[in-house]
């Protein structure tokens, strides 16, 4: 009878937020909508991120994230390519989705154009190679802030960058899948081609710009020293960390 009664409240929010789409919503009806917009995000984060910890284990999840929030650090004190111009406002959301064989991982990185009209938010990707994780962006969502609130001038919250976040980016990480001994209960499994979209593989076998790249780790290594020879050739020297 409970499960009974939880498919119907899912079914009835599923039913609300499909019927607002269709309508212009009143002030009361968005501050609802956006309310229960927010708590399935919610919810969803906390399913992602238990999953998540619980697959590499709690000081693996936070030595990646840790690595992680360094190399964006490192980045923008460095001014490189796509990240100087964000020096003070770069934000690293504090989830990390990992596969099955605990070497990829992504997360969400944040930008805020200050006054200007938009934000971006940007797939932050993360690869294990030969024992060393390594660092990559990836494709950018421009976030108008029109769409989101009223007030187009100042940039969006860090709560709802973080919902954006679980609704852009971290949306399918897990699937469910019945149980084979309880009918009653959840079970979840990766979705791999989450992690397989990562690799830019070109139809001659090559990677994104790459195109003496045979592998999907040279490519990351590709990304991470082009990366720091854009600074480098600007004229501002600064010696690629060994193991971002």
């Amino acid at each position: 009878m409970l499960k009974q009664g939880i498919k119907i409240v899912v079914l009835c929010i599923i039913l609300f937020l499909s019927s607002c789409k269709d309508k212009v919503l009143n002030k009361e009806e968005q501050k609802q909508f956006d309310l229960k917009r927010m708590q399935i995000a919610n919810k969803k984060r906390a399913l992602y991120f238990n999953f998540s910890k619980t697959l590499v284990g709690e000081k693996e999840y936070y030595e990646v994230y840790n690595n992680a929030r360094d190399t964006v650090v490192n980045w923008t004190t460095n001014k490189l390519k796509y990240t100087g111009q964000f020096a003070n406002s770069l934000i690293l959301d504090s989830l990390v989705c990992f596969n099955a064989k605990k070497d990829r991982c992504y997360m969400a990185l944040g930008s805020s154009y200050g006054t200007d009209a938009g934000d971006n938010i940007q797939d932050f990707y993360g690869v294990k190679i030969k024992g060393k994780w390594y660092f990559f962006q990836g494709s950018t969502t421009y976030l108008p802030r029109d769409y989101y609130q009223d007030d187009m001038h100042i940039p969006l919250s860090l709560d709802l960058m973080k919902q954006i976040a679980i609704e852009e980016i971290f949306s399918g990480y897990l699937i469910e899948i019945p149980s084979s001994t309880n009918s009653s209960k959840v079970q979840y499994k990766i979705n791999d081609s989450k992690f397989i979209s990562m690799e830019p593989l070109n139809n001659d076998g090559t990677f994104g710009s790459c195109y003496n790249c045979k592998t999907f780790d040279e490519y990351v290594i590709y990304m991470v020293n082009k990366n720091w020879k854009n600074k480098m050739d600007s004229g501002d020297v600064a010696p690629a960390p060994s193991t971002h």
